[in-house]
């Protein structure tokens, strides 16, 4: 990596809840490991982009299903398929690998390429059952993908009406890139349908992130609110939730954004020449969120 690049203040769903829940897990995972790359022997700022790096079993499981379905559209693009075995095979061997990379601690030489699992680095017991729950799951959204009446729209949809498949990418709000990364877009006729595959429960946030790949929709390919479609697919559950959107909510919608990003623009700071205030990103998310947090193991105002 060079050094001519900067690090920009940028926002989506999933930074604005890591900020909302502490400011200082923000700091941590947006601006502390900055520059590991230039870093000589390795040191701190390496030692914090390993933890920013850690991942949940929950969370693993579902990066797993999100890959092997990202294949299914990939060999779909050119006229092969996956049946619902042959897609969870595909899981589950993301999983072995992701697992035996974790285990092995293969990770050590670069994070951001090898799984590493919160629950060895913390050596917290994984029972059987939990590991067992963790593959039904892998099962349960592979079958439900392929084989349920509700994900055919999605199935069916022909390559050339698709417009997004897990692809990284903005918009610009208020000065600040809002990111965005649908994990499946398709054109059916006059409407716009955006999917999102989730392997855990339904939460409220989940209807929140669909409704920032609404605003992102819009602004992408001018899309009208009156023609989106938003699906939240429960492949673990076995639902769909689905609905519209409208103007009102995605003006509520670019309110919230433009709330969540204040506090994080009044702390933005470039690690390259500025020293960090870290009363800007207060622990407040001491003790409730500490002992699930990545970086529990460095922070010192972890409370655990």
């Amino acid at each position: 990596m060079g050094g001519s690049f900067r690090l920009n203040l940028s926002w989506s769903a999933s930074r604005g809840k890591e900020f909302a829940r502490c400011p200082r897990e923000n700091w941590f995972g947006r601006y502390a490991s900055w520059g590991w790359w230039k870093e000589r022997p390795r040191g701190k700022k390496f030692e914090v982009l390993m933890h920013k790096q850690l991942t949940s079993l929950l969370a693993f499981t579902g990066l797993c299903v999100h890959e092997a379905i990202e294949r299914w559209f990939e060999l779909r693009r050119g006229g092969e398929t996956l049946s619902g075995d042959e897609l969870y095979e595909e899981a589950r061997e993301r999983f072995r690998e992701g697992w035996r990379a974790s285990t092995g601690g293969l990770w050590r030489d670069d994070p951001r390429k090898c799984a590493h699992l919160i629950e060895h680095h913390y050596d917290e017991e994984l029972s059987e059952e939990r590991t067992g729950k963790a593959r039904a799951r892998l099962e349960a959204a592979s079958r439900f993908f392929t084989d349920s009446p509700l994900l055919k729209t999605a199935r069916d949809a022909h390559p050339d009406t698709w417009l997004a498949l897990e692809s990284l990418d903005s918009f610009p709000f208020s000065g600040v890139d809002v990111y965005a990364v649908p994990d499946f877009v398709h054109r059916e006729g006059d409407e716009v349908h955006i999917w999102d595959w989730k392997t855990g429960r339904p939460r409220e946030a989940d209807r929140f992130q669909l409704s920032v790949y609404a605003l992102f929709a819009m602004h992408k390919w001018g899309t009208q609110p009156e023609a989106i479609r938003l699906h939240a697919a429960y492949l673990g559950e076995g639902s769909v939730e689905s609905r519209e959107v409208s103007s009102d909510e995605l003006e509520e919608m670019s309110e919230n954004i433009a709330a969540s990003l204040a506090p994080m623009q009044d702390g933005h700071y470039d690690p390259d020449e500025e020293e960090v205030d870290l009363s800007k990103f207060p622990p407040s998310g001491a003790p409730m969120e500490c002992p699930g947090c990545r970086f529990r193991g460095i922070c010192p105002e972890a409370v655990l």
